[in-house]
């Protein structure tokens, strides 16, 4: 008993410091497969949110009743309280990236001002629109990932008290495996403004490119 206590106390830790990423560089799209990728991006999404949104609901159900089964109530006890803190983490974090994107977008649209006075200055705007249309991209890619990330909900299919520990263990691994993945996203969104960022700043004849962005 107090071996399967101390696993769940070291995985609530764990939880609690899910919201650490390390930022990893990902490659932009090209333009020419912007149109494609936002394409591809809403068809998942709707297939998502058509297909998993009541088989999860039933899931989380049949989890609940399966916890009540655990004959051990202090493990009952423990058990609801991590699936409990897996889903007030995950709305935490993907409503934390979710305002990070929409202040990207924000960034980004104030980019797509100075694109088109520059436009209208007569200036080539050719590899700034490249990179806006990139960055535009990137925020719906990993706009789509957060609504489907914030969509779902962990469980776990619990047979045999024995080997609780593993199962719950398991199903913490898969939640911050599935964080870290849109986490990346988002990062990739901002890394994609930020270039657009640079490219304006190219047009103005600036020297230090502006460091406006998300705090992720």
């Amino acid at each position: 008993m107090a071996k399967f206590a101390a696993v769940i106390i070291f995985i609530a830790i764990v939880i609690s410091s899910t919201p650490v990423f390390a930022q990893t560089s990902t490659a932009t799209s090209t333009p020419q497969t912007i149109k494609d990728r936002l394409r591809t991006i809403k068809e998942e999404r709707q297939a998502f949110v058509a297909e998993t949104r009541e088989q999860v609901k039933e899931k989380m159900e049949a989890f609940r009743a399966q916890i009540k089964t655990i004959r051990d109530e202090r493990k009952q006890i423990l058990t609801e309280r991590i699936a409990d803190k897996i889903a007030s983490s995950n709305a935490r974090l993907t409503n934390r990236m979710d305002k990070a994107l929409d202040h990207l977008t924000d960034i980004l649209n104030r980019v797509k001002n100075r694109a088109a006075d520059f436009k209208a200055q007569g200036k080539d705007t050719t590899a700034l629109d490249q990179a806006i249309s990139a960055a535009e991209a990137a925020i719906a890619e990993a706009k789509n990932a957060v609504e489907a990330q914030g969509a779902k909900e962990y469980t776990a299919n619990i047979t045999d008290e024995s080997t609780l520990r593993n199962t719950i263990g398991q199903m913490v691994s898969g939640f911050r495996l599935d964080i870290q993945a849109v986490h990346k996203l988002v990062i990739a969104a901002k890394q994609a403004v930020q270039k657009a960022i640079m490219e304006a700043a190219k047009l103005r004849g600036e020297d230090n490119t502006a460091t406006d962005s998300a705090n992720i």
